[in-house]
């Protein structure tokens, strides 16, 4: 075809056509114009592929992150539940003076499930890579971004919440030490309270004020958890609709 093209031009010189030879020298232009333009369209829509082949990974990953800490949330939802539930039956058992009905196993289980703290480990692999190689401009939903955005915002918060728990389960403990015996549990008695303490410890008011502060930051953290698994929930809905478009 070129030297086609060549040999044309050549007979147009030779025959002294100018005019002639000048429209043909503009279609040769006007050619290499369209295919620099095909070119750069094709080229486009390569790039285009690529970067929703990506995308496509990216949302990917992260809803199987999502489905792994969801998993999780609901452990520590229910967690944060109990601890929350046994502080303050507890609590108010003692407020109201209820103490014949706190003996061996019941008190036992009220007293240390109140002792225990919440803790989330999230499986967020898919979220992490995506903020970490700086890759978020590439989602092209905007809620999405935005959600992804502000992760390590509410991983933080709830880890504060979680600090704050760990920080009340272990002066709780602390407290509990002087009141029990884990070698009763050998003898397999129904508590493992020491019988000479165990009014002291349900007359003492720093045992209600534990149970009070260790009640309410639990009811906190559940409703934190909660909020979480909604929220992720919605981002989940929102990759599957941005996916499915």
């Amino acid at each position: 075809m070129i030297n086609f093209l060549r040999k044309f031009r050549q007979k147009l010189l030779g025959e002294k056509k100018l005019s002639a030879y000048l429209l043909y020298g503009i279609g040769e232009v006007v050619l290499v114009v369209i295919g620099i333009l095909i070119a750069l369209q094709v080229n486009n829509w390569n790039n285009q592929k690529k970067e929703r082949d990506k995308e496509s990974y990216y949302l990917k990953s992260i809803k199987a992150s999502i489905a792994l800490s969801q998993n999780e949330l609901d452990r520590v939802i229910s967690d944060a539940a109990l601890i929350s539930a046994s502080a303050d039956t507890l609590f108010r058992m003692l407020a109201h003076q209820k103490y014949g009905l706190l003996q061996g196993q019941l008190l036992d289980s009220l007293l240390f499930s109140a002792a225990d703290y919440s803790r989330i480990s999230l499986n967020d692999g898919g979220i992490r890579e995506i903020l970490n190689t700086g890759a978020l401009d590439i989602i092209r939903d905007e809620q999405i971004r935005i959600a992804l955005a502000s992760w390590d915002e509410h991983i933080h918060k709830i880890r504060k919440f979680e600090e704050e728990t760990q920080y009340q389960s272990r002066n709780y403990n602390k407290f509990l030490d002087d009141y029990v015996d884990y070698s009763l549990s050998e003898l397999k008695v129904p508590s493992i309270l020491i019988p000479a303490k165990k009014e002291d410890l349900l007359l003492n008011p720093k045992l209600r004020n534990y149970l009070g502060i260790i009640a309410n930051i639990h009811s906190s953290m559940h409703r934190r958890y909660l909020e979480e698994k909604m929220a992720l929930d919605t981002l989940n809905a929102l990759i599957d609709q941005h996916l499915h478009k």
